[in-house]
């Protein structure tokens, strides 16, 4: 694939998330964060947007979040 083919972050991640989301038919529940929506979300351990395209395939879930809940907590997010 050339650069031409390869889509920017901002496209990726919308492909990834609402284009996910459109693909199964839960466009109105899923996708993005929006009021009537699931809250599904992750904190990361670093900018998707700014790090550099070789440390993408590193950054790791901090907190994770499904309908709302928080579902994993890494060590600075745990509840003590």
């Amino acid at each position: 694939r050339g650069p031409e083919e390869t889509p920017n972050r901002a496209d990726a991640l919308r492909f990834y998330t609402i284009g996910s989301a459109w693909f199964s038919f839960d466009e109105n529940k899923r996708g993005s964060l929006e009021v009537g929506k699931f809250a599904d979300l992750a904190v990361l351990s670093k900018d998707y947007m700014t790090v550099p395209i070789e440390q993408i395939g590193s950054i790791e879930s901090l907190l994770t979040m499904l309908g709302g809940k928080i579902v994993y907590a890494a060590a600075p997010y745990q509840s003590r």
